[in-house]
């Protein structure tokens, strides 16, 4: 779990959290997701300045360790949130694979091809492909409802030019 491409907060999100997981890398946030189910782990996970974050009682108590309250995912990412007092400047919004957390990298239009659909590889020009499952990402109409789902749970205004 690297953080040399981004200094900011890094979190290991207990696979129980995987919507929460997911949320955070769209954020731009280094969160993998693993089982959080014993101390050594969460420990060592301490050690390396990584935030662990569970719902499981037997770690509520640790000094260090998020332990989330809310049941849905975007509450879960509002109390995150809070609790961390995060701001928008430490967002790297779509800079993340959603799936597989690895960093993103830009690629031109036509590394694209066959990879996206004809409509997007024609009307889109901002392409950016993950390393490690090799999914290829664009700003579309997706993009601008999570932004919008965003904006509902933290006033954040994340819309280009907004």
């Amino acid at each position: 779990m690297s953080t040399a491409a981004y200094p900011g907060k890094c979190f290991a999100v207990d696979i129980m959290l995987g919507k929460l997981a997911k949320w955070l890398r769209v954020l731009g946030f280094d969160a993998p997701s693993m089982p959080l189910d014993d101390r050594v782990r969460i420990d060592a996970l301490l050690c390396e300045g990584i935030i662990p974050v569970t719902r499981r009682e037997i770690f509520r108590d640790i000094e260090g360790v998020l332990f989330i309250r809310n049941d849905h995912q975007l509450d879960q990412l509002k109390e995150l949130i809070s609790s961390l007092s995060i701001g928008i400047d430490e967002l790297r919004p779509f800079s993340r694979c959603s799936l597989c957390n690895a960093g993103l990298f830009q690629i031109p239009r036509e590394a694209a091809f066959g990879a996206v659909p004809d409509y997007v590889l024609e009307t889109a020009s901002d392409f950016r492909m993950c390393p490690e499952c090799s999914r290829v990402y664009w700003p579309g109409s997706h993009r601008q409802k999570m932004f919008d789902e965003l904006e509902s749970v933290t006033g954040w205004d994340l819309r280009e030019g907004g």
